[in-house]
C-alpha cells in the first residue's frame, strides 16, 4: 500500500511539473524534476526537460550536467539535444568535448552537410579570438541587481528593458524565474561619451503589471514605437491551444504627450511568437523574430514591408544563411544597414552570440560573422545596437561581480565587420617604450621586387589590416609615423594562412636621457661580444661601445653603471667572475678614449639578474639564453 500510495504521489508530482514545464514554470519544475532525479527516478523525458529548462534560463553550468547525465544513459537524442549540449559545453569552456560530440553529430549527416559544416569550424576559434582588439567594452552605470537588457535608440536617449524591483508594495513576479515581469524605462544618453544616467519609468500607459513587455523601436521622429508583449487583448490574457501564453509585436502612437493607440499587428497569431521588433534605416521594413511555420529552427529572423497606409506586406523569412536549427533572436539594422543579431545556431563561444551580416544586392544575406571575443563570451550576448560614431550597446548574461544576471554594456568599435576577413593580416601598431597605441601611421605595401601596390593609414587606435596579396609570394610592409623610426617587415603567403594579429613596435627617433635609462635600451646595444671565456674588447664591439662613447662626450654631467650579465651555464662562481672582468674591461675601454674613470663604476652580475625563465635546470634556446648575455649602462647621474 505504501508502495502504491508513493507511485500516486509520484505520477502527480510528476503531472504538475509537467504542467508547469509547458506554461514556463521553470522554478516550481526545476524542483519537483531535482528532487525526482535526486531519488533515482529519472527517465529520458526528465532528464531532458530539467536539462532544457536549465538552458532556457542560460544556466548553461547545470545544464551541463543534466545533459550530460542524459547522453550517458540514452542515446539516439535529437539534433537540437545535441546542438544545446555543444552549446553548454563551450559555455562551461569543455571545447575538446565539444568538438568530439560535434564529430559525433555530423557523423549521420550526409557528405555534402557534414563538409559544409566543417569547412565552417575549421579555425573558428581562432578566428574568433583574432578579433578581440576590434572591440572595447565596459558595463553601463544604469544596471540593477535583476535583469536588464534590450537598449534601443530613442532621440538622444536610450529606453531599455529591464525586470528591476520598483519598490512598489505589491511586486509582481513571474514564475519562470521568480523575477518581477519586464518593463520600460529609459536612461539620458551623454552625446560625446555615450555614458548612461537618470533612469526614468518610460510610457506608463505601455507598461502593464501582470505581463512582460520587451524590445522596443522606434521612428526617427519619435512618433511610432513598436514593441513585444505577452498576448493580451481588451485586458486578457490570450493563449494557444497548448494554453500557453506566447508574445506579440504591438504598435503604439504618440499622440498628444502620450504613448497610446495600442495595437496588435496584423502578422501576429495566436498561435506562434512574434517578438524583438527592429526598423531598417529607411523605416521602410520591420525585422522581427518568430516560431511559425516556414522557418528553419527554434526561431527565425524575418521582415514585413511597412506599406504607405500603415498596414504590412506578407513577412518574409531571412533564409538559411542567417536563420539556423536553433534559435536567432534580437535583429538591429544599424545606419549602414548592417543587420546585428544573437544566435545559439551559428559557431560561437557558446549560449547566444552576436553576429553581423550584410544584404547583396538583391537583399540576399549571405555570409555571417562571429564578432568575436570581446563582445561575446561563453554566457548569453545578444541584442546589440551601434551608431554610425562606432559606439553602441549590448546585452550580457556574464558575471560582473555583483551583477549576475544580464547587464547592459557599452561597446567602441575600432575596426568595422570585414566580411573578406580570411584574406587580411591584422597588425597593431605601438610605441616601443610605452606600448600604447599610435593612430594614423602610414602603412605601405610593396611587391617582392619592391614595385609600391598600396598605401594606407592605421586606424585611431593604431590597427590595419592587409590585404592577402595576388600573384606575389611575399610582400614587404612598411611603416611610417613621423617623429619615429621606419620599419619595415615582410609577409609570406603562409603568414596569411593563420589568424594570429601582428603586433609592430615603432621607435621614437628621439630618445630621452635621463637618470635610470639604460643606454644599451637608447642606442640599440643587445650585446657586447667578447671571445669564449675571454674579456678582450672585440672590433664588432668597439662599434657598439663606440655608441656609448658619443653620448659621453655629448653629455659631460652623465655618470654610468656598466652592468655585464650572463647566462646561467657555467657555475655562479665563474660566472660572476667572468662578468666583473668583462665589465671592467668596458669601463677601461672607454677611460682609453678620453672619458674620466669618475664617471664610470662596473659591476658584473654573472647569472643573478635573468630576464627569463632560463635558470638551472630549464631548458632554452640560444636565443632565449642570449638575451641574458648582455650589457646595460645605466645612467646613475645626471647633473643639471
Amino acid at each position: 500500500m505504501a508502495s502504491c500510495s508513493f507511485s500516486s504521489a509520484q505520477n502527480w508530482y510528476l503531472d504538475k511539473a509537467n504542467d508547469d514545464y509547458k506554461n514556463g514554470a521553470y522554478v516550481d519544475v526545476l524542483d519537483i524534476f531535482e528532487g525526482v532525479i535526486r531519488k533515482g527516478y529519472s527517465n529520458e523525458s526528465i532528464l531532458k526537460k530539467t536539462a532544457n529548462a536549465y538552458y532556457f534560463q542560460a544556466e548553461y553550468r547545470m545544464a551541463y550536467s543534466k545533459y550530460r547525465l542524459l547522453f550517458r544513459k540514452y542515446k539516439n537524442l535529437s539534433p537540437e539535444i545535441y546542438l544545446r549540449y555543444m552549446h553548454c559545453m563551450k559555455s562551461v569552456s569543455r571545447y575538446d568535448e565539444a568538438e568530439e560530440l560535434m564529430q559525433k553529430f555530423t557523423a549521420n549527416l550526409p557528405d555534402e552537410e557534414q563538409n559544409e559544416i566543417f569547412n565552417l569550424r575549421e579555425n573558428y576559434l581562432e578566428a574568433i579570438e583574432a578579433k578581440k582588439d576590434d572591440y572595447d567594452i565596459g558595463i553601463t552605470a544604469i544596471n540593477s541587481l535583476e535583469a536588464d537588457f534590450a537598449p534601443t535608440y530613442f532621440k538622444n536617449k536610450v529606453v531599455f528593458t529591464s525586470a528591476r524591483d520598483t519598490g512598489n508594495l505589491v511586486k509582481h513576479r513571474h514564475k519562470w524565474n521568480d523575477s518581477p515581469f519586464t518593463k520600460f524605462y529609459v536612461a539620458t544618453m551623454h552625446p560625446r561619451t555615450k555614458e548612461l544616467s537618470k533612469v526614468e519609468a518610460f510610457a506608463k500607459k505601455i507598461n502593464t503589471s501582470n505581463y512582460h513587455e520587451s524590445s522596443t523601436a522606434f521612428t526617427k521622429d519619435g512618433k511610432t514605437m513598436y514593441f513585444t508583449r505577452n498576448n493580451f487583448h481588451q485586458k486578457n490574457k490570450t493563449t494557444d491551444k497548448k494554453g500557453v501564453q506566447l508574445l506579440k509585436v504591438y504598435r503604439a502612437f504618440y499622440v498628444d504627450g502620450k504613448w497610446q493607440n495600442v495595437e496588435d499587428l496584423a502578422f501576429n497569431d495566436d498561435e506562434f511568437n512574434t517578438a524583438h521588433p527592429a526598423l531598417s534605416p529607411d523605416e521602410k521594413y520591420l525585422y522581427f523574430v518568430s516560431d511559425r511555420p516556414g522557418g528553419y529552427g527554434k526561431s527565425d529572423l524575418w521582415k514585413v514591408e511597412i506599406l504607405n497606409d500603415g498596414n504590412f506586406s506578407e513577412p518574409e523569412n531571412l533564409g538559411d544563411k542567417i536563420n539556423t536549427s536553433e534559435r536567432e533572436t534580437f535583429p538591429f539594422i544599424a545606419y549602414n544597414n548592417l543587420l546585428y543579431f544573437a544566435s545559439n545556431g551559428h559557431l560561437g563561444l557558446g549560449g547566444l552570440d552576436i553576429f553581423v551580416t550584410q544584404s547583396d544586392s538583391l537583399g540576399k544575406y549571405n555570409k555571417v560573422l562571429n564578432l568575436g571575443s570581446a563582445v561575446n563570451s561563453k554566457f548569453d550576448d545578444f541584442a546589440m545596437i551601434i551608431d554610425s560614431s562606432d559606439t553602441g550597446f549590448f546585452s550580457s548574461s556574464r558575471n560582473i561581480g555583483r551583477y549576475q544576471k544580464d547587464n547592459i554594456f557599452r561597446i567602441k568599435q575600432h575596426s568595422k565587420p570585414d566580411f573578406d576577413d580570411e584574406k587580411k593580416k591584422k597588425i597593431k601598431i605601438i610605441d616601443e617604450e610605452t606600448k600604447k597605441s599610435i593612430a594614423n601611421t602610414k602603412v605601405r605595401v610593396f611587391d617582392q621586387d619592391y614595385n609600391q601596390i598600396n598605401s594606407s593609414e592605421a586606424n585611431e587606435v593604431g590597427r590595419i589590416k592587409i590585404k592577402q596579396p595576388e600573384a606575389v609570394t611575399s610582400i614587404y610592409v612598411r611603416f611610417e609615423k613621423e617623429g619615429y623610426e621606419v620599419k619595415e617587415i615582410s609577409l609570406k603567403l603562409e603568414d596569411f594562412s593563420n589568424f594570429e594579429s601582428i603586433e609592430i613596435e615603432l621607435r621614437k627617433r628621439l630618445q630621452e636621457i635621463k637618470k635610470g635609462k639604460d643606454l644599451a635600451v637608447v642606442l640599440q646595444i643587445e650585446e657586447i661580444y667578447f671571445d669564449l671565456d675571454k674579456y678582450v674588447i672585440r672590433q664588432d664591439a668597439a662599434a657598439e661601445l663606440a655608441k656609448v662613447l658619443e653620448i659621453m662626450k655629448a653629455y659631460p654631467d652623465i655618470s654610468i653603471e656598466i652592468g655585464s650579465h650572463t647566462d646561467n651555464r657555467a657555475s655562479k662562481a665563474y660566472n660572476n667572475k667572468l662578468s666583473q672582468n668583462r665589465a671592467d674591461a668596458t669601463r677601461n675601454w672607454l677611460i682609453e678614449k678620453g672619458i674620466s674613470k669618475d664617471r664610470i663604476s662596473a659591476k658584473g652580475y654573472g647569472e643573478s639578474q635573468l630576464v627569463n625563465k632560463c635558470k638551472d635546470g630549464v631548458d632554452c634556446t640560444e636565443e632565449e639564453h642570449q638575451q641574458n648575455r648582455r650589457s646595460e649602462f645605466i645612467i646613475v647621474e645626471m647633473k643639471d
